[in-house]
């Protein structure tokens, strides 16, 4: 491949990246709208199900990331073998913010499926 063709599959992985976490905050949107507005009210398979959907849908969105990660990283490594590295290209490199990004959508999915349980299980003052 040419100098040209992996750094333009650079910028489509960083552009899904982008994506997915664009979906992520979609899906935790919808769920916090549902916890909400009915979660108190729904059922415990009701609850269940669409607990289970965000989760699933979440995880798919923190995976992603971190394969278009590893992605970037391949690209960058045979761009390297090519022609060196420029300073921002070496900064992604080693960056790693898939990875840090998707810690993050962990954290906020387990943040979501609290708040959907605190709704469900209201503290008695």
């Amino acid at each position: 491949m040419t100098e040209y063709e992996l750094l333009d599959l650079v910028a489509g992985a960083i552009d899904s990246m982008y994506d997915s976490t664009t979906l992520f905050l979609s899906i935790v949107s919808g769920y916090l709208l549902v916890a909400y507005l009915v979660g108190a009210k729904l059922t415990r398979i009701q609850t269940i199900i669409i607990s289970t959907l965000f989760a699933v849908g979440a995880a798919f969105q923190c995976w992603g990331l971190l394969t278009y990660e590893i992605a970037i990283e391949e690209y960058l490594a045979a761009k390297a073998d090519i022609a060196p590295l420029t300073s921002y290209q070496y900064s992604i490199l080693q960056g790693n913010a898939g990875t840090i990004i998707a810690s993050a959508l962990v954290a906020g999915t387990i943040a979501a499926l609290y708040f959907m349980w605190s709704i469900r299980h209201p503290s008695k003052e």
